[in-house]
């Protein structure tokens, strides 16, 4: 039986999934952008692979610990997992897109009308456009969405999450489509994956709840043993890293708790606000205008089971998250997920529709937005426009590599020295940019609070005696005088990476720290 040549859709969704990954990788090596904190904090945690870490479960490691080994530990290499997931992702809401419109969509043998006459009566009235077609739109609006480019540059617990979203929704379709055993548990084993990824992955039985709820004929669903299977198979997967958890005084799940603040007064509209002008730069201006559209006018699209299923798992999330950010707050990419089936019914219904030049208004300016994401400094330099750090996006990690340089020469010349630090974020990116005279760097807890991975596994209290050289930004000579047996001040390293931005960080040269 021979094989079914690959579709024009599928060429074109491939050629341009390669364009924009060599054009995302050529241009992270032109930019070196320097790492964020918690790239580099994900980093030192991928130096000892476990089944969890303080504030995350433990896939972005994981796949750090991979790429590192693949491809070497520059920042390519630590973000090369976010370089490849991001297109795959948007390869598997192609199949997804197409499976779920394939039926209707589908020619049958003998029932299509012949000549050319007749086949631009259909186009002209066909309310639904070929299946793979409609694939390809939403894949590639996936793919230039803004989050997606900067996600791509950037090792985020988003990068596994979003993949084991969409792979979620393809096994979902799988299994409402055929009722089949098989689809159900890959559904939990995506599920119990994307959980080791993210713990806001729960959110997706939020969507499948919606959805079977929008539509009276799943309603026996709940009585199915199947989804109740999908989910046990999760949790067992995730089980590993909830042992973890409990031998750790469950400190992943408080940090997840503490850091949405529902202990906070009741009611921010300014946060609210925020969260909702902030999915106008995540999904893109025109294509969010469009969700909002759609969101208030349901009769567009809640008739058709299709494009429900999308709308659940889109606007469910979305509207927790609102919900969330009015009683707490919420950061603008915490409903990321969101958008992987955002991205498929939002070009589904604009191309059913008939507003194809909408959908390529849109990404035409996602794509020009990428461009501002990658090449910024080159347009700054082009107009001869000087940066400061409030101007420049990426102030906030640039200088790192230069403090973790002079670091590892000070450790260089102190041998049997260890690197020491009292700030978590200081500590990572020294312990990265300053290897390798950077390792076995310990961590100064001040307050004596377990509140981040260091003060968890590299505590200075659990290997006291030794040498370090102590690097600070807050610590004063007192407050170190009081906490070591000796104590030497050294030079102090000052950095100027921008005009209104110069750096001090103070050093000093310890022994022996006295147990509190």
């Amino acid at each position: 039986m021979a094989h079914r040549k690959p579709s024009r859709y599928t060429l074109w969704l491939l050629a341009w999934l390669a364009g924009l990954t060599i054009w995302h990788l050529l241009a992270g090596q032109h930019a070196g952008i320097e790492l964020y904190g918690d790239e580099a904090q994900y980093w030192t945690w991928s130096l000892q692979p476990d089944w969890g870490y303080y504030s995350k479960p433990p896939m972005v490691a994981w796949l750090i610990y991979l790429g590192t080994h693949l491809f070497g530990d520059s920042e390519i290499g630590v973000r090369s997992a976010a370089l490849l997931l991001y297109p795959l992702t948007a390869w598997v809401i192609f199949l997804l897109v197409r499976r779920l419109f394939q039926a209707e969509s589908a020619e049958r043998p003998g029932t299509q009308p012949s000549g050319s006459i007749s086949r631009l009566v259909r186009q002209l009235f066909q309310t639904t456009p070929p299946a793979e077609a409609m694939a390809f739109w939403a894949a590639l609006l996936f793919a230039t969405l803004p989050m997606t480019s900067l996600g791509s540059w950037l090792m985020t617990t988003d990068a596994p999450l979003l993949l084991f979203w969409a792979l979620s929704l393809y096994f979902t379709i799988a299994a409402l489509e055929t009722g089949r055993w098989r689809d159900w548990l890959l559904l939990g084993a995506a599920l119990g994956l994307g959980l080791l990824s993210k713990y806001s992955m729960a959110f997706y039985g939020l969507g499948l709840v919606a959805y079977v709820l929008s539509n009276r004929q799943r309603w026996p669903l709940f009585k199915d043993p199947k989804p109740y299977a999908a989910a046990a198979l999760a949790l067992l997967i995730l089980t590993p890293n909830i042992l973890w958890n409990a031998g750790h005084q469950f400190v992943s799940f408080q940090h997840t708790a503490e850091i949405s603040e529902l202990n906070r007064a009741l009611f921010h509209p300014d946060a609210l606000l925020e969260f909702f002008l902030g999915q106008f730069l995540v999904f893109g201006p025109i294509a969010a205008a469009g969700l909002l559209v759609l969101a208030v006018r349901p009769r567009d699209w809640f008739g058709d089971d299709r494009l429900r299923l999308l709308a659940a798992f889109t606007l469910a999330p979305l509207f927790a998250f609102l919900v969330l950010s009015l009683l707490s707050r919420a950061f603008a990419n915490w409903a990321a997920f969101a958008y992987v089936s955002g991205a498929a019914f939002v070009a589904a219904i604009l191309l059913m529709k008939g507003w194809r030049s909408w959908l390529i208004a849109a990404l035409a300016v996602n794509l020009a937005l990428g461009v501002v994401v990658y090449n910024f400094h080159d347009i700054t330099q082009l107009f001869n426009i000087q940066l400061t750090r409030k101007t420049d996006p990426y102030g906030r990690v640039t200088g790192f590599r230069a403090l973790g340089i002079e670091v590892g020469k000070r450790l260089k010349e102190h041998p049997n020295t260890r690197f020491l630090s009292d700030d978590r974020m200081l500590y990572a990116l020294i312990r990265y940019y300053g290897r390798p005279y950077s390792e076995g760097g310990l961590y100064l807890n001040i307050g004596g609070r377990i509140d981040n991975h260091y003060a968890l596994t590299a505590d200075v209290r659990a290997q006291p005696k030794g040498s370090f050289l102590l690097v600070s930004q807050h610590l004063s000579d007192a407050q170190v005088k009081e906490r070591f047996a000796e104590t030497s001040p050294q030079p102090a390293i000052h950095l100027k990476p921008y005009p209104d931005f110069a750096p001090l960080y103070r050093v000093w040269l310890v022994r022996d720290y006295l147990q509190r």
